[in-house]
């Protein structure tokens, strides 16, 4: 924003106009879907976007850009040739872990893991600098009103900022001279309105997916970062002894599990299920939450009520890159009649029936 000229009198009848200093600005970038548009993603579609609104903006050298938490996402502005912060990290091998038969589970042994404790603290809240040479890191929105971060672009250039949560979630800031000419806030908003309004139409027609038989996707993908957040179909009837695959969407940046067992995970915290999900947001996750609840190499397990002794079934964490170790799909075989729900763990909200006949 450039301050229009001052006239000065001093016992003079006109006075030269002299061009005051350019005073520096700050715009806004939501980290997560804008608040005011969320209902209308999640209300008809059960869709949210893993995306930064907008998805690029321009500035002059100087000026701010001001991060707001509007999701659980964080803001990663990694050194020149620096490496991004890592979601996870590992612990001390798992030991001890029984079902609810007393059997012990398979990944005894395997690594306990949980939040890095690198992006538990950050610079929310704060006002930085970044230049490149060092990195800036907004750290997890963890409390219940977390404040923005306000980052100062001091050089011109193009830079490239990361979600560690979600893989492939970024954004973009293009920092001009301040000779250049930058899109106003009309234009800004413009944009960001017409981002929101093809997450919308994305969502709509994510809704009925064309799927193999006897096949679930846990949750559905499209381009640019827009999820819906359903099992699809949200109900499946199947012969006892069939065996239905449980897969991730190609698109998705999300985590989500496959979980079946007693309790809501939602609405009833508490329960086997609930205690599980509510490891998320431990330090440490429990594993039975992050682990497939039989070895992968033994085949489809046969789910039962009494499965593990309370009829208990997870896929384990799933996601879709092949850097990782977690599978892209988990299949179980339905051995027993009778209606069981499925469960995100990771999104409690996210249930789907599967009803065995």
């Amino acid at each position: 924003m450039i301050r229009r000229p001052a006239m000065l009198a001093a016992g003079a009848a006109v006075a030269l106009a002299l061009p005051a200093a350019a005073q520096a600005a700050t715009k806004t970038v939501d980290m997560g879907t804008p608040l005011k548009s969320q209902k209308q993603l999640s209300g008809a579609y059960g869709a949210d976007v893993n995306d930064f609104f907008p998805h690029g903006v321009t500035i002059h050298a100087g000026d701010s850009v001001r991060f707001v938490p509007t999701g659980f996402h964080n803001v990663d502005l990694p050194a020149k040739g620096g490496k991004l912060t890592p979601l996870l990290a590992t612990s001390n091998p798992v030991s001890g872990a029984v079902d609810s038969a007393g059997a012990p589970f398979w990944f005894n042994g395997a690594p306990n893991l949980g939040f890095n404790p690198a992006l538990v603290t950050g610079s929310l809240g704060k006002k930085v600098t970044y230049t490149g040479a060092k990195g800036v890191q907004s750290g997890l929105p963890l409390s219940n009103r977390p404040k923005p971060m306000t980052v100062k672009f001091a050089k011109a250039g193009t830079y490239t900022y990361y979600c560690d949560v979600h893989t492939g979630m970024t954004g973009r800031v293009r920092v001009l001279a301040k000779s250049k000419r930058i899109p106003s806030a009309k234009a800004d908003k413009k944009t960001v309105a017409a981002q929101v309004a093809r997450a919308v139409r994305l969502a709509k027609s994510l809704q009925t997916p064309t799927l193999p038989a006897n096949t679930v996707t846990v949750g559905n993908a499209g381009p640019h970062g827009v999820e819906v957040f359903k099992f699809l179909p949200q109900s499946l009837t199947v012969p006892v002894g069939a065996t239905v695959k449980f897969m991730m969407s190609p698109k998705t940046y999300e985590i989500h599990t496959a979980t079946a067992g007693p309790g809501n995970p939602e609405s009833e915290p508490n329960s086997y299920l609930g205690t599980l999900a509510k490891s998320f947001e431990a330090p440490v996750i429990n594993p039975a939450a992050v682990y497939a609840s039989d070895p992968p190499t033994a085949g489809p397990a046969k789910l039962t009520p009494t499965l593990h002794g309370n009829g208990f079934w997870n896929s384990g964490v799933l996601d879709v890159l092949s850097s990782t170790q977690p599978p892209s799909s988990s299949s179980v075989t339905f051995a027993a009649a009778g209606t069981y729900k499925l469960y995100c763990l990771v999104h409690p909200f996210m249930v789907g029936t599967v009803v065995v006949q």
